[in-house]
């Protein structure tokens, strides 16, 4: 009448307890294309890093580290915060600097020296702007933004000096 045997415990395989894995996002070029072009990417070097050598990229870069070498970022924006050491030959678009930087410094549109920033070196950019409270000790260079024409061959240019008479 009574079932003394021990009773059965039904077990679970090990896979239906674990738990499920997320399917991968898969994402087609165009995606990738439509949010690089929407959104301009950032990034940062952290205090803690040291960096020697050649950085260049495309996206916009702030520094809170110490760079030691060169720095291009020709189509985009380089900010030294505060309490970064820049030791550095840069060309950038704009250049904001907050920190301290020690070389020469070329930007496309402008360089701006915040309050507390430091530059040692020379400077050429369209606008240069230095606030109230920033150091700067170097030589300034204010030429406009130079658009590369298209080079022409010799036989182009006598083609054209030809029509001219």
């Amino acid at each position: 009448m009574f079932n003394t045997k021990n009773p059965k415990t039904a077990t679970l395989p090990e896979a239906s307890i674990t738990s499920p894995r997320p399917k991968p996002r898969v994402t087609t070029n165009n995606t990738q294309r439509l949010s690089a072009t929407s959104s301009q990417e950032k990034t940062t070097i952290s205090q803690g890093y040291f960096i020697k050598g050649e950085i260049s990229g495309t996206d916009d870069i702030s520094v809170f580290g110490k760079v030691d070498g060169t720095i291009l970022l020709k189509e985009n924006i380089l900010t030294i915060e505060k309490l970064s050491d820049v030791k550095a030959s840069i060309e950038a678009k704009v250049v904001n600097i907050i920190g301290r930087v020690v070389g020469n410094i070329n930007a496309n549109e402008k360089i701006i020296i915040h309050e507390g920033g430091s530059v040692t070196g020379d400077m050429d950019a369209p606008k240069v702007i230095l606030k109230d409270g920033s150091y700067f000790k170097g030589s300034v260079s204010m030429t406009e933004n130079k658009k590369i024409e298209p080079t022409t061959t010799k036989e182009e240019s006598k083609t054209q000096t030809n029509k001219l008479v």
